[in-house]
């Protein structure tokens, strides 16, 4: 189900306080200059360290033992703010937006040997002397995003002959990408500026071409990493009260938006930087910290870890987080916070429930909107979506019934849902309106026809109370967000009443109630 399909979203309201949830902090070491990114790294012997950008180099930090970070080496580099670390095989490789190119170390001497080789790499064919950021594929291709080369696109190197002097492939030079990762022939760009997801085939490196593009929630797309199937890409948008973005990209000519998320929204924060792993995305959030969301229903996305790096700062603003690397085989995460420094921390990877359904009118089958639902004993509850959709998550653990309502229907209850680690409910639910029970046989006998039956300008009411509540019965009409469009006091025993030119074409429901405002007759229209 992509409820998304149509950029629709289902109103959901539920309360959770975050602060620590499912994150634990292990060890914490404090710099005194400003922090950018940070990245992992493991030798032969499997020490595990963080590779810590910083205002004047590249500190790289010995985070074996968690509760004890050591800086083993320091790298001083040109002075920026910004400077992002990868990796391939025994190498680092930095950028930043000065001067100096990119700075390559060889980090084979560790543990225990002093790190001597490194070098710069400012190209030739494709001359810089900075970048924003940069990224190494599986097959050790490099490429450098928002380089000061043309319009700063990617510059596309070939890590495998000489690692500490890369060769140059190609360019992509469409658009300015602020950052990006690649998978076998496909390169995701974050077009900043556009706000744009870009799909782009790499296969022939000197001609890279787009395939494929979407826009993002905030248009200003900062990030962008693929699923472990391939088959979404994760997006943030750096804009306060910023979303994570999920896209269906198995269709590279149809990218499909799945669901969209915020952390503390409402707060004016700001994501940063997201990573996958597994059925999971890690994100860096400015002031509110890290983040874990569950994505393996990439249409039902829900929170369910937090760690808050920066308590001194929140809303908006670029302080706190800037980067987590999470792919450290101990499982820690290495979190880079500008002010605070760099955190060690232990993750729980806890799948939410996700429930996923639609509601429609059991009789014509046609989704129903703005129905209400509560998950009873919680603080769970919202309303359908305008194609009847709804979904949502949750850590809550238990067995809960969940009740729909809307306005002229009966109420239906779920019962019996176990809530639970990983747990997926996808409901059909069929709302029926009511019989109308408990009339005398006077009240029996009220004639009540609408015709014709769809119709495209006029419809027409034919009525006959019967003597029944003369003089105070009431004919209304609503449409599926059970709003009152029409309606007129019934003065007369019998007549005709004429409407439906001022309406749109849908479903509507005209009702009778006597002056107690009980029903007496109700029936089912539509304009075409």
């Amino acid at each position: 189900m992509k409820r998304l399909s149509l950029l629709i979203f289902t109103l959901i309201t539920y309360t959770f306080t975050f602060g620590q949830l499912n994150i634990e902090e292990l060890g914490h070491k404090p710099y005194s200059d400003d922090l950018s990114d940070v990245w992992g790294w493991v030798d032969n012997a499997g020490n595990e360290y963080a590779l810590v950008g910083t205002y004047n180099g590249l500190s790289i930090v010995d985070v074996t033992d968690p509760s004890s970070p050591t800086e083993v080496f320091f790298g001083n580099g040109a002075q920026s703010i910004w400077r992002d670390i990868k990796t391939w095989g025994n190498y680092a490789y930095v950028s930043n937006e000065s001067f100096g190119g990119i700075y390559i170390v060889d980090l084979s001497p560790l543990p225990g040997g002093a790190i001597v080789n490194t070098s710069n790499f400012t190209g030739s064919m494709y001359p810089f002397q900075s970048a924003h950021n940069l990224y190494i594929d599986e097959t050790g291709k490099l490429y450098i995003f928002g380089a000061d080369n043309g319009n700063g696109g990617a510059l596309i190197c070939d890590l495998t002959q000489d690692p500490m002097n890369p060769v140059e492939l190609g360019r992509f030079d469409t658009y300015y990408l602020h950052d990006g990762m690649a998978r076998g022939d496909t390169l995701w760009g974050a077009a900043i500026y556009a706000g744009n997801l870009l799909a782009i085939d790499v296969s022939i490196p000197s001609s890279p071409n787009i395939m494929g593009s979407v826009s993002t929630p905030g248009n200003f797309t900062h990030n962008a990493w693929v699923s472990t199937d391939g088959t979404h890409v994760f997006t943030t948008d750096e804009v306060s009260n910023g979303y994570i973005g999920a896209y269906d990209v198995t269709d590279l000519s149809n990218i499909i938006e799945t669901d969209r998320i915020q952390t503390a929204p409402g707060t004016d924060v700001i994501p940063h930087n997201a990573h996958v792993i597994g059925d999971f995305v890690v994100t860096s959030y400015y002031t509110e910290g890290i983040t874990i969301h569950d994505v393996s229903r990439p249409d039902n996305i829900f929170e369910v870890g937090h760690f808050d790096t920066s308590p001194n700062y929140s809303g908006s603003g670029y302080h706190g987080s800037w980067g987590a690397y999470p792919f450290l085989p101990s499982g820690n995460i290495l979190a880079s916070d500008i002010e605070e420094g760099l955190y060690i921390l232990a993750p729980s990877y806890i799948k939410a429930t996700h429930v996923d359904g639609v509601v429609t009118d059991s009789l014509t089958g046609d989704p129903l909107f703005n129905v209400e639902f509560q998950v009873i004993g919680s603080d769970i509850s919202g309303e359908t979506a305008f194609d009847g959709s709804f979904s949502f998550g949750t850590l809550e653990s238990g067995t809960f019934d969940i009740q729909f309502t809307k306005e002229g229907y009966n109420t239906k209850t779920i019962e019996g849902l176990v809530f639970e680690n990983g747990a997926v409910y996808e409901l059909e639910i069929e709302l029926s309106m009511p019989t109308l029970t408990g009339m005398s046989d006077e009240m029996k006998k009220i004639s009540f026809n609408t015709y014709p039956n769809p119709f495209k300008s006029e419809i027409t009411v034919e009525y006959d109370l019967n003597n029944i509540a003369a003089g105070e019965a009431r004919l209304q009409v609503f449409d599926v967000t059970g709003n009152i469009v029409f309606e007129s006091s019934l003065a007369h025993v019998s007549g005709t009443i004429k409407f439906g030119n001022e309406l749109d074409s849908g479903m509507y429901f005209v009702k009778i109630s006597n002056g107690t405002k009980e029903v007496l007759q109700m029936q089912r229209v539509v304009k075409m």
